[in-house]
This record gives structure tokens, sequence and C-alpha cells, in this order.
């Protein structure tokens, strides 16, 4: 037996000595190797991260997954509906997920130079537009003089029911992106003369109805040569900070003087000026998710107070039907500390009121009852918006 054992030993090299017999893998294993652990490493971190939260990716901009992580029963797994909510849960938090959405934006900007932001124009000297703006300074959403004078006569109709109850209808024109940098606009969309467009129409028509108007577009314009700070931005959709702070001083005062009633002040402090875009100044870049970041100039942010009534004074109940223009003012309070007791109908289909719960405009049983709760009736809405004027709240108020 240990004669057999022997000689197999001899046969065989030891296990303990095969490190060392073996021949020495050459470079291009190592290579191969080395590669393979760098992959594997790669597919594993955003488990690793999803887990242990190894870093800190920058959130995403726009709007985020709302998808909910499915909890695991018997019943759900038969009729797969947690199989398929975890699918997508899992494809919408997975670790690492804002840098590798950013990756492939970024990717697909670089070498095919599509923006995966939807409608995200590009225009010239890396100004940011929406295509909507465009297709609205260029003429080419027109809707045609009966369209619109059908819907301003409409309109018409229920600023002169209000006024028989003492209450007023105010219509603020937002300026579009498109109109305001024409020059900045890709040559395709530049407006030729040929068809009509929807501003001017709409202008001419609430002038000749007799419709208050604040037409902030027209105001915007004259001033842009001589305003000491930017009213647009560049990467942005919105006016700027510095703009909305003058419409919102301005609408206080057209509101106060329509209904012939006081309401609280802005008394501006301060103005700081700053590099990096705050607030809403960049949204159309933070919508589309780049790993660098696009060049801005500088811009100005006012800081305000508010003055409030003195005791006794009793101020307008405002409310404004509007688009995203009037989002910044009331998240900043105009409804809490100006308009006081005010609602937003934002596109005539969500009502926020601050400090309540969202509900929903159809919910109404009587569409023009809730309007007439309020004294002022502001509808705001942008130049590329007026497709959609009123947001159908003439045929809703109407309908009666």
């Amino acid at each position: 037996i240990f004669k057999r054992c022997l000689s197999f030993s001899i046969q065989f090299k030891p296990f303990y000595l095969l490190p060392f017999l073996m021949k020495a893998p050459t470079k291009d294993t190592i290579i191969k190797n080395a590669l393979f652990g760098v992959v594997l490493a790669f597919l594993l971190l955003p488990w690793l991260e999803q887990n242990e939260h190894l870093f800190e990716p920058k959130p995403l901009g726009g709007a985020q997954p709302t998808s909910e992580n499915v909890k695991f029963s018997v019943a759900l797994w038969r009729e797969v509906k947690f199989q398929e909510g975890q699918e997508k849960y899992i494809s919408e938090h997975f670790g690492l997920r804002p840098f590798m959405v950013r990756f492939y934006n970024e990717l697909f900007d670089r070498v095919f130079g599509e923006y995966q932001a939807q409608g995200v124009v590009m225009g010239k000297d890396g100004y940011l537009f929406e295509q909507n703006y465009l297709l609205a300074a260029s003429g080419q959403d027109y809707l045609g003089l009966d369209s619109i004078s059908r819907l301003v006569s409409d309109l018409q109709l229920i600023e002169q029911d209000l006024a028989k109850q003492g209450k007023q209808l105010l219509v603020c024109l937002a300026p579009g992106k498109g109109s305001f940098f024409p020059d900045k606009m890709p040559d395709e969309y530049r407006y030729n003369g040929s068809i009509g467009r929807n501003y001017p129409d709409f202008v001419r028509e609430l002038i000749a109805e007799k419709i208050p108007l604040f037409n902030v577009q027209d105001w915007f314009l004259k001033m842009k040569a001589t305003a000491p700070y930017p009213l647009y931005p560049k990467t942005g959709i919105h006016w700027s900070s510095y703009g909305e702070y003058l419409v919102a001083d301005s609408l206080i005062k057209q509101v106060s003087a329509l209904s012939q009633k006081p309401l609280p002040t802005l008394r501006l402090t301060r103005i700081e000026q700053d590099n990096t875009p705050r607030d809403r100044d960049d949204d159309i870049e933070l919508g589309m998710n780049l790993l660098r970041n696009l060049p801005d100039f500088k811009m100005a942010y006012p800081k305000f107070e508010i003055k409030p009534l003195s005791k006794g004074k009793k101020a307008p109940k405002v409310l404004v039907i509007g688009d995203s223009f009037y989002y910044g003012m009331y998240n900043w309070g105009m409804m809490q500390h100006v308009f006081e007791g005010g609602e937003f109908w934002y596109y005539n289909h969500e009502r926020l009121v601050p400090g309540k719960e969202t509900t929903f405009i159809e919910d109404f049983s009587d569409y023009a009852a809730e309007v007439q709760q309020f004294d002022v009736v502001i509808l705001l809405l942008t130049e590329a918006n007026l497709t959609r004027f009123g947001f159908g709240m003439q045929q809703a108020y109407l309908r009666k």
C-alpha cells in the first residue's frame, strides 16, 4: 500500500504544489481577467448602490417615477401583479439610476445631436426652446380668426355676467420665449408673414370686446433693451425670477384698481445676482438631465417683503385660472399673503388651494357658481397656450 501511494504521489504531483508548477498566465489572460472583473464590478455597482447607498447622485429633474414597491402575497403572485409591479419598480428605482439616465441622455446629445426631453429644441447660441413656443411664434399653430373671435366672444359673455354681479375679469397674456427671442429661434421656425398668428389676433379681439387686458408680452418686448436684468433666461421656458417679480407687482396693482379694493403690496429690499440659475430659470435644462452644465448668463433674484393691509380693510377674493406661468407666484405664497383666500385652477383642471389637498374642477356640480364666489377672475396664459384659450372655462361657465 505504501509503495502504491508513493508511486501515485510521484506520478501525480501534490495538489498544494500545483500553483507553483502551473504555467504563469500570459499578458493577454491578465488583461482579459481584468476586463472581466471591471465589467462584473459595473454590473454589481447598481445593486450595491441600491442597498448600501455608497454615492449621492444628483436627483433627476422633471417628473419623477411614481411606481410603488409591491409587497409579496400569494394572491398577487398568482395574478402576476407582484412580478409586474416589482419589474416596474426596480426599473425606475435601481441604484445609480440618475447617473445612468444622465449618461444615456448625454450620449445621445453628443453622438446623435438628439435630446431625450420631449419637445426641446436647441436654438442659436445655445438658447433652449420648447417646440410649442416656436410654433406659436412662427404662426404654425394658428387657429384662424373665426375660432379666435368665437373664443373671445364667449369670454365676453362671462365678463358681462360677472360685471352684473359687481365682479371683474382680467386676461393676462404671458410672453412666449420664441417671440421674445426671435433672433435665437432655429431658421425653420422663423415667421415669414405668410400666415396669421394667434397672439396679435387675440389681442385685437380682446381690445375690441373691451375685456380688461394685461399684455405682458408687449410690455416685456418694449422694455427688453433697457431692462437692468434679464426678463427671460437662456435655458428656461418661463419668465425669469426678476421678470416674475415685475409681473406680480404690476398684477397686484391692476387687480386692486380693477376691483377698487386694496391689496397687500410688494416692497423690494435687494436684488442678488448669480451666474448659476436658481428656481425655474433653467427648467428646460433640468428636464433634459444631462451630465454637463449648459452655459447660462447672469440672472437677477429680487428679495422682497409683503406689506399687509391695515386692520379693517378687506381685500378682494381672487381666482387665477392659468398655466405654469403663475406657478412661481403660487409657490412663493401669492395666494396666502396677497390674494388671501384665493385659488389657483391649474389649466382649469387642478384646484390648488394653499394648505388643502388638490381637487379637480371636473367634480364641480355648478362651475359658474364656483367662479362667481370670487371678486376678480384672472385668466393667465402664455402665447404657446393660446390654442387652448380659456382652458375650457367658456364652455363650462356658459353651460348653464
